[in-house]
């Protein structure tokens, strides 16, 4: 492989800890000038960046920005949910020719592997020596071949610690029931999260709601009606890509307006939705709550495991390629034993971009309305240390004043 410039983009939704795996790279490629790393070239705007050349220099940064990023929410370098049209992967190849890129790294979900293994398919059809690797990248938790994605566990935490929160809220003013909206179009990893928020029976979350299992509104307002004669209260966590009958999202707005890049509808509504039903069938006032993109833009509450994975993603993704290796993506092995320690791999790009990773049986209750003990062990390492416990006054009170005792008090002392 001939020295050449290395380029590195940023695509589909951020994360808390995107911009760490930015760092990896950038870092990484500056120590690895030696082995044929030439410029570090970052394109802003994702694909659109490079379809238009509106590319920066990331080998001049200082390494005190650079730190201030590592913890800075959002994209960097900025993103785009760009759907590829005819001719665009050439333009991409030119581009690179023009720049003399020779390794592509890509940080970015399903569709960004996609967009990174044609990009490889058609530089080894041309003969332009390219090497391309991804870096995983999603709140989602759904790219397959990998245990989890850098991303993923600071979300968890922020999800498991405004459900302990709201739990807490209910309990001191109570609203009887409140439906939480996560994100999640197709996979429920997010809204499972939830569950780490329960310390003790009765705690909230009392029922979760995930996409993997059909979601029939009768059952559920079954499942609300007996969580709240048991506790006289009620905490849902539903993924928003919760489907009626018909297939269709709840309470999703299907305005021309409301599709992204790729011509999908967004999903949401389905708090709101289901707040109404509740309070409609069974009488009782629910509120929804839709914490949305903070879920993916929290620095308060970053897992430091995720930090220093995604970071070590972006690390190896620079050696892979300088050691000739193409076509791959980063991965993640769990490693046996007590205490928890990954390894990274890699994955083929072809085959991870056209898979998804859903729940699987063993994570989800047989009745569909939470999560099994085998998803609270896999998920609880992934957010680092434990989320907040808070104190609480309930059991400490005060005996009735009564003034014979006072009386009584006082002539023992006397005495």
């Amino acid at each position: 492989m001939r020295a050449g410039n290395l380029l590195v983009a940023q695509g589909g939704g951020p994360t808390a800890v995107i911009n760490c795996s930015l760092v990896g790279v950038i870092e990484e490629a500056k120590r690895q000038k030696a082995r044929g790393a030439g410029k570090i070239i970052g394109a802003l705007k994702s694909i659109d960046g490079l379809v238009e050349e509106d590319l920066i220099d990331l080998g001049k940064e200082s390494s005190l920005l650079l730190k201030k990023i590592y913890n800075t929410p959002g994209a960097a370098l900025g993103s785009c949910r760009r759907k590829m049209q005819d001719g665009d992967y050439a333009r991409i190849l030119e581009v690179f020719k023009k720049y003399d890129v020779r390794y592509f790294l890509y940080n970015g979900g399903n569709g960004s592997m996609y967009t990174a293994h044609m990009v490889n398919k058609l530089a080894l059809e041309t003969g332009y020596e390219l090497n391309v690797i991804g870096i995983p990248k999603t709140i989602d938790n759904d790219l397959a071949y990998t245990d989890h994605t850098p991303g993923y566990g600071s979300a968890a935490r922020y999800v498991a610690s405004v459900t302990r929160e709201i739990g807490i809220d209910i309990k001191t003013l109570p609203t009887p029931v409140s439906v939480i909206e996560t994100l999640g179009r197709n996979a429920g990893w997010l809204a499972a999260a939830s569950s780490l928020a329960k310390e003790e029976e009765g705690d909230a979350p009392n029922l979760i709601y995930l996409p993997e299992r059909p979601f029939i509104l009768s059952s559920f307002l079954e499942d609300v009606e007996g969580v709240y004669k048991k506790y006289g209260r009620a905490v849902i966590v539903v993924s928003e890509g919760l489907k009626d009958e018909s297939g269709e999202y709840l309470g999703s707005v299907k305005a021309e307006a409301s599709k992204d890049g790729f011509g999908r509808g967004l999903p949401g509504g389905a708090a709101a939705f289901l707040a109404g039903q509740i309070s409609e069938n069974l009488k009782l006032r629910a509120r929804s709550e839709k914490p949305g993109l903070a879920a993916r833009t929290s620095i308060k509450y970053i897992a430091v495991v995720d930090q220093s994975e995604a970071y070590l993603a972006g690390r190896t993704a620079v050696q892979l390629a300088l050691k000739g290796r193409s076509g791959e993506m980063v991965t993640f092995k769990r490693q046996k034993g007590r205490k928890y320690s990954c390894k990274t791999g890699t994955v083929a790009l072809k085959s991870v971009a056209i898979a998804e990773k859903l729940m699987p049986a063993s994570f989800i209750n047989p009745e569909g309305n939470y999560v099994t003990n085998a998803f609270i062990e896999y998920c609880r390492p992934l957010i680092g240390k434990p989320i907040e416990v808070f104190p609480s006054l309930a059991g400490h009170k005060f005996r009735r004043y009564n003034i014979e005792d006072e009386i009584n008090s006082a002539v023992t002392i006397a005495s």
